[in-house]
């Protein structure tokens, strides 16, 4: 059997890069950007975020809570946030009815019914 030697080159210095390479943007990340950036702002609470837009090199994220809404620009060949908006939420409905609001109107109509019950019975009426 003949033995043929294999003439494999090897470059003299190999370039690795130790750096890690940043994680391309997509929607889970600039989400997750914006809910630490407004937690860093203040925005305690719940951050639910309901929509994300690329709209050229703009990420735009929508976030609400129970009284605001954020908006948020991300650039996306830059990393980093160009924009933000917080406004507080437009009722909606003016009037809501909370468990608690009900059970304070039950409260004072009961104790209204009984004063008055008892005043009406002194006056013979």
């Amino acid at each position: 059997m003949l033995a043929i030697p294999s003439q494999e080159t090897v470059p003299d210095a190999v370039v690795t890069s130790t750096a890690a390479q940043p994680k391309k943007l997509n929607a889970e990340v600039v989400t997750t950007l914006t809910t630490a950036f407004l937690k860093r702002l203040g925005h305690k609470g719940s951050l639910k975020p309901k929509r994300v837009a690329l709209e050229g090199e703009v990420y735009t994220v929508e976030v609400e809570t129970k009284r605001f809404t954020a908006v948020v620009r991300i650039d996306a060949a830059a990393r980093e946030i160009k924009e933000y908006d917080v406004q507080p939420k437009s009722e909606e409905n003016a009037f809501s009815f909370s468990p608690k609001l009900i059970l304070i109107v039950l409260v004072v109509s009961a104790l209204v019914n009984a004063v008055l019950y008892f005043v009406f019975k002194t006056l013979g009426v």
